[in-house]
């Protein structure tokens, strides 16, 4: 008999031990599987309520099928070390090799899964689970070298933690494996135990509460991701129009350097044929170092841009890569479309639209429930239970009718409410906080509309009094020249040198300005709420609603300076 308790004791663990080291082996990847899966769906569905339509949405990278163990530091050393051809990069290319790419806009995708992750657990909080399942198996040894099976058994525990009531559910099976082994098989105990709060922490406004809020942070953190997407992609978009322009600036810079050539050479053989005195010379020569330094600084600065740009495409620096300068060349042809849009007007639609900023309406509205729950915990407790357990019984004599029952409420009245006064009180000056919070964001919402109103104003003033700007120092660097050459008195090479130089700025202003038009008329339909990102170039969209009125011509603007008076209200 001894023998084959033994027998059957060491079948009992050698599965336990089997069972184990399978589930070590195959539990790690069916776990990921499992939180991807549950994690997807969730961020779907979100998406689906916030925007009407569902997403796939996926954090998995170019390692992410590998394990870490097989990637090391020399790999990565290498893949940053090398070079390639050079290759043309469009900007929808940029913009799709950014969002693949980009370490920060994937640190913000992951952000978002963890979010929804965190979800995950808090649900499994509100479900039936299994909270414990052990098993404890030993083996007696007596002195006189005999082995008996010492105290051992199995439990399992299933729970659902809470209801949104507030009540909580247990069952608990147990098992006396020792009975087993010496062969004569027990009823498991089986304890069934209800509790439901009736005061303090119940019902489902409370209870609840904690599951609310996890849901909620989900669609915050949706709403926050696709501002962040917008904002992303228009930070590319402006790095790219950025670096048009600083070859565009480069390109006349180099215009300019020529010119100083050929000005010197000019100069240079008046001064031979005794017509101007060694000192223009000079001062020709002295204007064609400045151009050629300006020059090299121009590429210098944009070869470190397009160094910045590529590592936000997160590209190896090695890799050499070409700009389409068609973009450039659109924007030019588009001109400076206008954009009826006023201070009052942004704000109404930035309120509507802003889905990141309804955030903070609903972040005032959970403080707002907050400070209930936190008044709920100030209630005595008051609880309700109910168990009932199976007598401790063997099959032979097993009788389903012999239990025991218990009925009872359990009043708590703690003598000290201190922690919970405290948490109530914190509670209301949290609420008052993110009142003046909520406060706050509204006035910087206005307050960033009408900085962007008032610079997209500034942006076509500018524009216009440059153009004109170039067009007088194009004027001016043809009389000069003409006077010149005719030999009017008081004309010197100094004042060449001044016009031209004049009409390089003033050429590099031009370009840059209508850079800087287009880049703040996309910063203020991102701020009000009606830049759509995910339309084929974006960038060059206008319409009644964000911008489209024809642009009256050049001679036709309003140049109108405001005096101060008006603006200090003297």
């Amino acid at each position: 008999m001894l023998r084959e308790a033994k027998a059957r004791f060491y079948f009992v663990g050698g599965l336990a031990v089997i069972v184990a080291l399978f589930a070590l082996g195959c539990a790690a990847a069916k776990h990921r599987e499992a939180a991807d899966k549950e994690v997807y769906q969730i961020l779907s569905e979100r998406h689906e309520h916030v925007f009407g339509q569902p997403h796939n949405y996926s954090i998995d990278t170019e390692y992410s099928k590998r394990k870490p163990t097989d990637v090391n530091g020399s790999e990565l050393i290498l893949d940053r070390a090398r070079g390639s051809k050079v290759r043309l990069i469009t900007l929808p290319e940029a913009l799709e090799i950014a969002v693949k790419s980009n370490r920060s806009y994937q640190d913000n995708r992951e952000e978002l899964y963890k979010k929804a992750l965190s979800l995950t657990e808090t649900r499994h909080n509100f479900s039936f689970q299994f909270t414990s399942a052990s098993a404890d198996i030993g083996i007696k040894r007596n002195s006189d070298g005999t082995q008996d099976p010492a105290t051992s058994s199995a439990n399992i525990g299933l729970t659902k933690k809470i209801w949104k009531t507030g009540g909580q559910i247990t069952a608990s099976l147990a098992n006396d494996l020792v009975l087993y082994i010496n062969g004569k098989p027990k009823v498991p105990d089986l304890t069934l135990k209800l509790t439901q709060p009736l005061l303090r922490g119940a019902g489902a406004d409370v209870a609840a509460e904690l599951l609310k809020l996890a849901e909620r942070q989900v669609v915050y953190q949706v709403r926050d991701f696709s501002h962040y997407q917008k904002t992303f992609a228009l930070n590319v978009v402006n790095d790219y129009l950025d670096l048009l322009q600083q070859a565009d600036s480069m390109r006349i810079s180099y215009n300019s350097y020529t010119n100083s050539i050929f000005f010197r050479t000019e100069i240079e053989a008046r001064a031979d044929a005794g017509l101007l005195a060694e000192f223009d010379v000079k001062q020709a020569k002295k204007d064609e170092y400045d151009a050629k330094l300006s020059y090299i600084g121009s590429t210098n600065s944009f070869q470190n841009s397009l160094d910045n740009f590529k590592q936000e495409l997160s590209l190896p620096q090695g890799t050499s890569i070409q700009l389409d300068f068609k973009v450039l060349e659109q924007i030019n042809k588009l001109g400076l479309p206008q954009v009826p849009i006023n201070d009052l007007t942004g704000y109404s639609m930035a309120i509507t639209n802003r889905l990141d900023f309804l955030n903070h309406i609903d972040r005032f509205e959970d403080a707002k429930r907050s400070v209930k729950v936190a008044r709920n915990s100030l209630l005595p407790g008051l609880t309700f239970e109910a168990e009932a357990k199976l007598k401790d019984q063997l099959y032979d004599s097993f009788d389903p009718n012999e239990y025991d029952s218990t009925i009872k409420l359990k009043l708590d009245l703690p003598i000290s409410k201190v922690s919970e006064r405290n948490a109530y009180r914190k509670s209301i000056i949290t609420f008052e906080k993110q009142l003046r919070t909520l406060a706050t964001q509204l006035d910087t919402l206005r307050k960033g509309v009408r900085a962007d109103v008032r610079n997209l104003a500034r942006q076509r003033a500018y524009y216009y009094t440059q153009l004109a700007k170039q067009k007088n120092a194009e004027e001016n660097l043809l009389a000069t020249r003409e006077r010149l050459r005719l030999g009017f008195p008081g004309v010197r090479t100094q004042d060449i040198i001044r016009a031209r130089n004049s009409l390089t700025s003033a050429q590099q202003a031009v370009s840059r300005a209508i850079v800087d038009y287009h880049k703040t008329r996309l910063k203020l339909r991102k701020d009000v709420g009606i830049l759509d990102t995910t339309q084929e170039e974006f960038w060059l969209k206008t319409n009644a609603t964000s911008g489209g009125q024809p642009d009256p011509a050049p001679d036709q603007q309003d140049q109108e300076v405001i005096p101060p008076n008006q603006i200090l209200g003297d």
